[in-house]
């Protein structure tokens, strides 16, 4: 895919100012204004701008994310700003290299205030709050939109982490005990059975006999950013390829807890999407 589209009439046009950024583009298309070969007052309307929302409309005909080059970035971000930095800056830099205007724009530094679970408070996932910032900011339907968020959480509460085999390790990475190696990574999996960093990280750190403040959280969650960072660019060229998503069913087990326990009831509801079993576990295991 080459880098650095632009709008001629509603009409994308490929590779016509070659790889150059935006800055390029806005000079290209005032020397052609300025020399007549059009008009100048549709020059600033040819670059997408920030504002232009969602950026859907932004991308070519056709494309898609490269899962592979969304990933490695992903996990030597973690290191350079956490979680969320780690897949946001990801996703965001590859569509910026891919696509140009307006990604190529936005403030690659966004997500470090998310990191372990925004400013380490333990709330949602920093990776999964990254990729949820990006499905937002692209995909323009919004039933489409909220069953990929959903999916995306429920995804996550529901995967054995981490998978996300790094092609070098990253050289801030210390202090690791455990066999990261791609022979021994499915041994380190743990279901977080949750999408909030707290309960994620916290039995993962209990199950494998490690810290929370240790190397080994950290090597498995940079690990973790990756495979969270790759799910979203599936996502999203699932959606692009098709122009619909259907999000997956929330999980048996807590799908008959909000069966008796429905945001309608007076007594006792409940308003979530989420999972049930970790903080109501006492309560499902009596369910059939």
């Amino acid at each position: 895919m080459t880098r650095g589209s632009l709008l001629f009439g509603g009409v994308i046009t490929l590779g016509a100012l070659g790889c150059g950024g935006t800055e390029e583009k806005k000079a290209a298309i005032t020397g052609a204004a300025d020399a007549g070969s059009i008009p100048p007052d549709t020059a600033t309307p040819a670059i997408p701008k920030v504002s232009d929302f969602p950026y859907e409309q932004h991308l070519p005909a056709g494309y898609r994310l490269d899962v592979a080059a969304v990933q490695e970035p992903a996990y030597h971000g973690y290191y350079n700003g956490g979680c969320c930095h780690g897949a946001y800056s990801a996703l965001v830099k590859h569509l910026a290299d891919t696509v140009g205007a307006p990604f190529d724009q936005l403030p690659i530094d966004f997500g470090k205030f998310g990191g372990g679970g925004i400013a380490g408070y333990g709330s949602i996932c920093g990776a999964v709050l990254g990729g949820v910032l990006v499905v937002n900011m692209v995909v323009a339907k919004t039933a489409a939109r909220t069953a990929m968020l959903t999916d995306l959480m429920r995804w996550y509460e529901g995967t054995a982490f981490p998978m996300y085999v790094p092609a070098a390790n990253d050289s801030t990475e210390a202090n690791v005990t455990l066999d990261f190696s791609a022979a021994n990574i499915a041994h380190l999996q743990v279901v977080p059975r949750s999408h909030l960093c707290h309960s994620s990280v916290s039995s993962w750190c209990a199950a494998r006999g490690v810290a929370a403040n240790g190397g080994d959280k950290l090597a498995r969650c940079s690990r973790l950013t990756a495979d969270v960072a790759g799910k979203v660019a599936t996502m999203i060229n699932a959606y692009l390829a098709s122009g619909t998503y259907a999000a997956g069913a929330l999980d048996a087990t807590s799908s008959s807890c909000m069966g008796c326990h429905p945001a309608s009831s007076h007594a006792k509801p409940v308003a979530a999407g989420m999972r049930c079993d970790v903080c109501h576990s006492d309560k499902v295991s009596h369910h059939p």
